[in-house]
């Protein structure tokens, strides 16, 4: 199967000028790491594009182009190289490299990129423009109702990812069968002059790889057979139309880390992962209506990567309580945030708290996800996360807490948000907006938030309504079984450490923070829930610990209050259950003598009624007084 040869264009610059090469420092500076905003933007494009009426699936590879693929890559696209030298170089560099890492962003079920080819000529009465919007113009204005944002920040993250700042697309238009195929490279580097009849002819630094018009001076994708025979040599997804949609490949994906040494694709597999989770969680819920769901896939060398439900992925599960709660729109926990000149509802906010849960670390330096929740996460009604706000934590260490705002869909209210938005579409900049109605908007609603991320470890704090200093006694937001993991079982058993921590023997004898560890329907004779915790028990060198024995607490909204109190119903351990060493398995419900044993503890605890619970460990060790 022979393929069609692509052929240069470098822009020259219009009579009226260009856009050129500083493009990109026009469109400010992203919060994000480079890869992060890719992912996130490329993303967020993705769903602007889902106008099909069924949800988008998104595929993320990173692969090895082959010899085979590297020497079509240097005879059927790039046999023409630009006549800049810094652009020539990079390029050549490229083809030079033996097996180069590609970064491919696919998606399915999407319109593809459909419309004209040529911004200059637009029939009327055009209705589509995403090609021209992705691949010749600079930060065309969103054309989706309560959409993402602008081609604009997105387009340029992606040149900016590869060593060579080349991309090639291949897309497979919906509803288009004259030309449903598309193929076409584009890459951005230097302005450049070239001396011509006593004139320096001015280039923009934009060049193209296409099919060129007949008079020379304009570059048009390949199209159907030709583009799906060459996409199909170089190892891009297969596509018909019913995998209608757009894939992107980033040449020479630049992944350098902060000592200038190239991550292995498997951790940048796994930061790929965690850009997905932390920044699209909302729309990859169980809850999400089937419309506006989100599938993503990442494959890294043919393999593809888990990625975890975020409803069981601390503390993203907190998160997802907390936008159910705002989904259903019925809960007395959703507090309107609203501005009163003008009156105006701005958007709901949610807060849930919760046990802090064990984290699942996909990337063990540097992750995106904190060790503990105190954040809110807040977006515009498309549900794409535009940044988190950071709160205090809770005064108990073993609970955490998260929150999530929603904007108004009233137009008027998500146009001020959608407008206070930097490019990079990660912020709401108040100061961006002319003074009116929607600069007070987002100032009312960042106020707001930001209060609420400040008033939620306060008010745990807070003296109790009988006047007594210390916390005051509140149930932790939501249901116990939402916030607590319901299992199933019947009893202790040999449980593997559940601290983490080193070996290294403690000055004293101690028992590892609790944890919890499944919920039981009953227990004995006791007829209520009863949570089960889990600790370990490690000694000192000296095997002085002698006793365990502890007490049961409510988890009261960031603290704990005892079960001495005078509270009508109180959480009660039912009963320890130790499992030293030699295997021998003690149990009692007032504590356990250890003798010096290291080993294994499950707490049993009985619940209250709508409360979460707590539970605090001693030992005792020989020489105590």
């Amino acid at each position: 199967m022979s393929n069609a040869r692509m052929k240069l264009h470098s822009e020259q610059y219009g009579k009226s000028g260009n856009i050129g090469e500083n493009f990109r420092k026009l469109l400010g500076s992203p919060t994000l790491d480079p890869l992060q905003t890719v992912i996130r933007e490329s993303v967020q494009n993705v769903l602007d594009a889902a106008k099909l009426g069924k949800p988008p699936e998104v595929l993320i590879r990173l692969r090895r182009l082959s010899r085979g693929q590297m020497d079509t890559m240097a005879s059927d696209v790039f046999g023409d190289l630009p006549e800049e030298g810094s652009s020539r170089e990079r390029i050549a560099g490229f083809l030079d490299t033996d097996s180069p890492l590609v970064l491919e962003i696919c998606d399915f079920g999407t319109t593809g990129l459909g419309g004209p080819t040529r911004s200059d000529q637009i029939p009327v009465g055009t209705t589509r423009t995403d090609f021209i919007d992705f691949l010749r113009n600079i930060g065309s204005s969103r054309d989706t109702d309560h959409g993402g944002g602008t081609y604009g920040f997105g387009k340029v993250s992606l040149y900016a990812m590869s060593s060579c700042n080349t991309i090639l697309v291949d897309s497979y238009v919906h509803g288009d069968e004259e030309k449903y195929r598309r193929f076409m490279g584009c890459h951005v580097g230097r302005s450049f002059d070239v001396e011509r009849d006593s004139y320096l002819q001015r280039y923009t630094g934009r060049h193209w790889w296409g099919e060129l018009s007949p008079d020379g001076d304009f570059a048009e994708p390949l199209t159907n057979e030709d583009a799906g025979n060459l996409a199909l040599s170089l190892g891009f997804c297969e596509r018909t139309k019913n995998r209608t949609g757009t894939s992107i490949m980033v040449l020479g994906l630049d992944v350098r880390n902060d000592e200038g040494a190239d991550d292995p694709p498997e951790l940048v597999g796994a930061k790929i992962v965690e850009t997905l989770l932390w920044n699209f969680w909302p729309r990859m819920m169980g809850s999400t209506p089937t419309s506006r769901k989100l599938t993503c896939n990442v494959e890294v060398h043919g393999v593809f990567l888990e990625i975890p439900a975020p409803e069981r992925f601390p503390p993203l599960d907190l998160f997802c309580m907390a936008m159910d709660k705002i989904r259903s729109g019925e809960n007395a926990d959703v507090a309107m945030i609203s501005s009163q000149r003008p009156v105006q509802d701005l958007g709901m906010l949610a807060i849930q708290k919760g046990l802090k849960a064990k984290r699942t670390r996909l990337v063990e330096a540097e992750s995106l996800f904190p060790e503990s929740a105190s954040h809110i996460a807040v977006m515009r009604p498309v549900e794409l996360v535009v940044r988190y706000f950071q709160g205090d934590s809770l005064p108990d260490e073993r609970l955490e807490w998260a929150g999530v705002f929603v904007v108004n869909d009233d137009n008027e209210v998500e146009q001020a948000f959608a407008d206070a938005e930097p490019p990079a579409h990660d912020d709401w900049i108040p100061e961006n907006l002319p003074k009116g109605h929607a600069k007070t908007f987002v100032n009312v609603a960042l106020r707001e938030i930001k209060k609420a991320a400040r008033e939620v470890a306060a008010e745990s704090m807070a003296p109790n309504p009988q006047g007594e200093s210390g916390p005051s006694l509140a149930k932790v937001a939501g249901d116990i079984g939402a916030i607590l993991d319901k299992g199933a079982g019947d009893g202790a058993g040999r449980r593997q450490a559940v601290s983490g921590k080193s070996k290294t023997a403690p000055r004293r004898a101690r028992a590892t923070r609790p944890v919890f560890g499944k919920l039981l329907d009953g227990y004995g004779s006791h007829l209520g829930p009863v949570a089960v915790f889990l600790s370990e028990v490690v000694q000192d060198v000296n095997k002085s610990g002698v006793r365990l024995k502890g007490d049961a607490m409510f988890a009261i909204d960031g603290s704990s209050i005892a079960a001495g109190k005078n509270i009508t119903e109180k959480p009660k351990i039912l009963e320890f259950r130790f499992e030293g060493v030699s295997g021998v398995v003690k149990v009692d419900a007032f504590g356990v003598d250890i003798n010096g044993e290291a080993g294994f503890v499950e707490v049993l605890v009985a619940m209250p009624k709508q409360a979460a619970v707590t539970v605090n460990l001693e030992i005792a060790c020989r020489g105590d007084e």
